[in-house]
C-alpha cells in the first residue's frame, strides 16, 4: 500500500489550497486546529497533566509564560463533558472550513490568531483560566451566521435564528450564574470574529459593522495599480493589434466586467480574480465572485489530483 501515509507539500498556492498534505488529507488552518484538539482529548486520557502547561492561567501569563496565549484553545478537557467536547470541535471544522475557504488559509489563520489572543487577554485581565475551544468554535458560528444570515438549517429556520437562539442561550446561562466576567470574554471573542471577518471581506451584507480595512486605508492610501490584460500577452508574437491605442486595450480599468462564462476555463477564471485581489483586495469580490473563485479553484484542484 505505497503511498497511505505520504507527507507532501501541495506543488502549487492558491487561496484554497491547504498548508501542506498529510496522506489524502488536506491540512488547512481549520483543519490543523481541529487536529491538535483531537489529539489532546487522547493525551488527556493518558494524563491530564500534560496538557498544564498549555492552560491559560494569568498568573503564569503574567509571570513571562507568554505561549499560554496561544495554546489555550487547542488544550481539550472532556472530564464529564466529553461528548460536547466532541460536537464543539466538530461545529469548528464545519464552519471554519466554509469561511476558510472564502478568504483563504492565510487570512483565516490570522483570524483565528486575533480572536485567540484578544480573548486572551481580556480572560487574564479578568483573571480568569481559559482552555478549550469554546470561545473560538462559537466566534466562528456566528461569524458563518453573519456571512449567511438567511441560510437555512434544520426544519428550514433561517441561520440569523439559530444564531440568536445559540448566543443568546450562552448569554442567559452566564447572566443566571451572575458570571459578569465570562459575559464580557464571550462578548469581546464576539466582537473580534464580526470585526476581523469583516476586515477581510465576509459579512459584507452586515453594512451596520464598520469595516476597519476600509477605515485604514481610505487616507494617505495610493491608488491600487492597474492590472495588465492577459490579451496583450495571448496577442505577442507580432500582431500590432496588441499595442497601446489600437486593437484590444492592454490595460484594464474601471468597472471589472469578468470573463464571458461558459468560454473562458477555469483556470481563466482564477486568474481573472486573483489580478483582481491583487489590485483592488478581496473585500472587492462580489459574493457571486467570491463563490466563482472558489467552484473555479476546488475544480481545478480535484483535477491535479
Amino acid at each position: 500500500m505505497p503511498g497511505r501515509f505520504r507527507f507532501s507539500l501541495p506543488p502549487r498556492r492558491h487561496l484554497t489550497d491547504p498548508w501542506f498534505r498529510i496522506g489524502q488529507l488536506d491540512v488547512t488552518s481549520t483543519v490543523l486546529v481541529t487536529l491538535i484538539c483531537a489529539v489532546t482529548i487522547f493525551v488527556y486520557i493518558i494524563d491530564s497533566s500534560l496538557l498544564e502547561p498549555f492552560v491559560l492561567f494569568p498568573d503564569r501569563l503574567w509571570g513571562g509564560q507568554i505561549w499560554r496565549l496561544v495554546t489555550w484553545p487547542f488544550v481539550s478537557l472532556p472530564d464529564r463533558q466529553f461528548l460536547w467536547t466532541i460536537v464543539r470541535i466538530a461545529l469548528f471544522w464545519y464552519f471554519g472550513r466554509e469561511l476558510e475557504a472564502q478568504v483563504g488559509r492565510k487570512k483565516f489563520a490570522i483570524l483565528l490568531a486575533l480572536i485567540t489572543v484578544g480573548t486572551g487577554l481580556v480572560a487574564a485581565a479578568f483573571d480568569i483560566p481559559l482552555a478549550g475551544l469554546r470561545y473560538l468554535e462559537l466566534a466562528t458560528f456566528v461569524l458563518f451566521i453573519l456571512e449567511h444570515p438567511r441560510a437555512r438549517f434544520f426544519f428550514g429556520i433561517p441561520g440569523w435564528v439559530i444564531g440568536a437562539v445559540f448566543v443568546g442561550a450562552e448569554l442567559l446561562d452566564l447572566v443566571g450564574d451572575r458570571a459578569w466576567r465570562y459575559v464580557g470574554v464571550l462578548l469581546v471573542s464576539l466582537v473580534l470574529a464580526a470585526l476581523g471577518g469583516r476586515a477581510l471581506g465576509l459579512a459584507a451584507e452586515q453594512t451596520w459593522l464598520p469595516n476597519l480595512a476600509v477605515a485604514s486605508s481610505g487616507r494617505g492610501s495610493r491608488p491600487a495599480r492597474p492590472v495588465r490584460s492577459r490579451t496583450k500577452r495571448a496577442g505577442k508574437g507580432g500582431s500590432k493589434q496588441g499595442k497601446a491605442g489600437k486593437g484590444q486595450p492592454t490595460v484594464v480599468s474601471g468597472p471589472w466586467a469578468p470573463p464571458v462564462r461558459g468560454t473562458a476555463s477555469d483556470q481563466a477564471e482564477v486568474d481573472f480574480l486573483l489580478d483582481k485581489i491583487s489590485a483592488t483586495g478581496f473585500d472587492s469580490l462580489t459574493a457571486d465572485e467570491k463563490r466563482r473563485l472558489k467552484e473555479a479553484s476546488d475544480r481545478l484542484r480535484r483535477k491535479q489530483d
